[in-house]
């Protein structure tokens, strides 16, 4: 009787771990979008779905060439379903996410066990970055779900030769080349390459089923080719990068992501070899001291040649890091797409060691030492960021999370649900902190989209706004509208009378060269959201890195 008590107490934390991730991804929906990134991305599916043309991409009303089509197709038709806001831009995000936690799933029941599938989604699921992006929406969730879609559909095939599952395997690959370019199918390429090799299957490697993969996927990406062309190959006289004659269908496959790699791109960028050693440790926090005792223990036993039930995620997630680890041009959600092998490789390690006592007792001691550094860690930022008290239902979500943890550990003695429950219900308490009390004051900071709710709340004109020497994307889609941009070579061409203007400083000082009388209607003090530092935490030094930008009328 005890023993089916605790497996229906196990099973009732695992749901409520679930429910409470829920939670706090639909808090992250309602946070204002932030600059750049996430705001340029929501831009391109207003403007594709407000034209109906899912074959352009375009950033106000011009050709935009960076990331491809899929993630832009996905948002735009939610965006045509729920409207221009919110929840029309990340719940998609949301969605592929969990079904990124639902695949990890399947991988791990059917390469280990049920528990193994569960623990992993757990792991997944409450992975700090995963619980970001899902908040700051980029590319990143729907490269995590179809990384380990497509990976899972592969190793299927190569157990039972069922056909469709090398459709759905291409198909996995078809969306990742579609939403990032090539550099993204490595992990899954990696995983099965290297295991087959591993393994020394030659006669799968040889196998003809791998140009039929080349063949499906290039079939599938198709419209993404053919979309590339009729807007860029087949207009050479259009301008992109300060040159003319641009392909687009060779920025698709080389520059956008290999370009990046070897720094021969457009876009460039300065690497670090250790970068996402050291970035992974609170990416994937509050598991990555685990995660990477999973690579370790799944390494040796490859080397000493042991049962590692599969080797695919381990092959997938090292290759790809090393590559990601030398390129030129690296950023912390990078990472992300490698999550689901992580979660499969630390609940690899926590199960197989789960009668060592030893490892478990320090990584017991370990989980409740990061659980603990999260906690203080919010206490310090409210203290020096904030001077009033949390709101309530914070304090509550809080309290009730460090007493669940708590209660749990006294409760129940078993040290694999010691290590794995209390550290998901703190991540995600302080998580909920961060999306409900942090995030919505922090972006009160980004004066692009206060500038939109201060025109919707004033009834202001939106059509006779006009932005000078100020990049801005969300004040677009808050507006749900293309806001015209005017340089300083256009003010001698153009008249800005009877319009409303933002801008910053300079602005303001180079339209009284010109001899414009301005009348000030609000000013804002702005902050870069996305590059965070200590003076600006703390409330006593933060007006010291405040800029202002301005809305003014012309006279």
């Amino acid at each position: 009787m005890n023993l089916r008590a605790n497996k229906i107490d196990s099973q009732s934390w695992i749901t409520i771990i679930i429910l409470f991730s829920l939670v706090v991804y639909a808090v992250g929906i309602f946070i204002t979008l932030m600059e750049p990134d996430a705001a340029v991305y929501a831009d391109i599916s207003m403007e594709m779905a407000k034209n109906n043309d899912f074959s352009e991409i375009k950033l106000k009303g011009s050709d935009w060439l960076d990331k491809p089509h899929f993630q832009f197709w996905v948002t735009a038709i939610f965006i045509k379903v729920f409207g221009i806001n919110n929840l029309g831009y990340k719940l998609p995000a949301i969605l592929f996410s969990l079904l990124a936690a639902y695949y990890v799933y399947l991988f791990g029941k059917r390469f280990y066990s049920a528990k193994h599938g569960i623990i992993a989604a757990i792991f997944l699921m409450t992975a700090e970055h995963i619980i970001i992006s899902n908040n700051d929406v980029r590319a990143e969730p729907y490269l995590t779900c179809f990384t380990i879609f497509s990976l899972y559909y592969f190793a299927v095939y190569l157990e039972g030769k069922k056909m469709m599952h090398l459709i759905l395997g291409s198909f996995g690959l078809a969306v990742l080349l579609m939403t990032k370019g090539l550099f993204s199918i490595l992990p899954v390429a990696s995983g099965i390459g290297l295991a087959l090799i591993q393994k020394k299957k030659w006669k799968e490697i040889l196998s003809w089923q791998w140009l039929l993969v080349i063949g499906l996927t290039l079939l599938m990406i198709s419209p993404t080719l053919f979309a590339y062309y009729f807007q860029f190959d087949a207009h050479p006289e259009k301008e992109m990068f300060g040159s003319k004659g641009v392909s687009g269908i060779k920025f698709f496959f080389w520059d956008s992501q290999w370009g990046r790699f070897t720094n021969t791109g457009p876009i460039k960028g300065h690497g670090d070899p250790f970068f996402f050693i050291h970035t992974m440790l609170w990416a994937f926090a509050p598991w990555a001291l685990l995660a990477y005792a999973g690579i370790f223990r799944k390494v040796k036993y490859i080397i000493n040649r042991k049962n590692t039930f599969e080797s695919y995620t381990v092959f997938g997630f090292v290759f790809t890091f090393i590559i990601f680890s030398l390129s030129s041009f690296q950023l912390p959600h990078y990472l992300n797409q490698l999550f689901p092998y992580l979660a499969i490789l630390t609940a690899f390690v926590l199960l197989d060691r789960s009668r060592d006592y030893r490892f478990l007792r320090i990584h017991y001691i370990l989980m409740n030492g990061i659980s603990i550094i999260f906690i203080v860690l919010v206490v310090l930022l409210h203290l020096f960021y904030f001077n009033n008290i949390p709101r309530m239902d914070v304090v509550v979500v809080l309290l009730t999370g460090i007493t669940a943890s708590l209660y749990f550990i006294v409760h129940n003695r078993t040290f694999i649900k010691r290590v794995i429950i209390p550290p998901a219900i703190i991540i995600l308490s302080v998580n909920y902190y961060l999306n409900r009390q942090f995030y919505p004051d922090l972006l009160k900071y980004q004066s692009e989209s206060e500038l939109a709710f201060y025109m919707i709340d004033e009834q202001l004109p939106t059509d006779k706004l006009v932005i000078f020497e100020k990049l801005q994307w969300s004040t677009q889609f808050y507006l749900k509208r293309i806001i015209p941009s005017v340089t300083e070579e256009e003010l001698s061409r153009i008249k800005l009378h009877d319009l409303l203007v933002f801008t910053d400083a300079d602005g303001l000082k180079k339209l009284d060269q010109y001899g414009y009388t301005l009348k000030t209607i609000k000013e804002f003090k702005d902050f870069h959201v996305t590059g965070l530092n200590i003076k600006f935490i703390n409330s006593a030094t933060r007006e010291s890195t405040l800029t202002k930008t301005y809305l003014v009328s012309i006279q």
